[in-house]
């Protein structure tokens, strides 16, 4: 995979970060999102794996650095969790032109193609 289709996918990520940061409550987190797998609260809390997904993946980390296989993976449970987001009228997602749908049309083209 060339270095412009890495960059196309680290910028794929964009997206899902905005979405997942919105859906987070960070009122009551004791570490501001930061997961700790050492912290009773961490591990048994319903927002888990955003958290871990965003300690992998935010902007302060150096995405670029991993590679193209790691960041597709974390693509695919980015994909995941726009998918599972969506209510039901977008069942018919060839037809929605909302970002959640557009990006997840763009995202699963991109990866399937690379």
């Amino acid at each position: 995979m060339s270095e412009i289709d890495k960059a196309r996918l680290i910028e794929l990520l964009a997206f899902p970060r905005k979405r997942i940061l919105q859906s987070m409550e960070m009122r009551s987190c004791p570490h501001a999102g930061f997961y700790n797998a050492n912290d009773e609260q961490c591990l048994n809390c319903h927002q888990e794996m955003e958290c871990v997904w965003m300690n992998h993946n935010d902007e302060l980390v150096a995405v670029e650095e991993k590679s193209v296989t790691e960041i597709k993976q974390q693509l695919l449970i980015a994909v995941d969790f726009v998918d599972s987001s969506l209510t039901p009228y977008h069942l018919s997602r060839r037809d929605c032109e909302c970002d959640n749908c557009a990006w997840l049309k763009k995202t699963q083209k991109f990866l399937a193609l690379n």
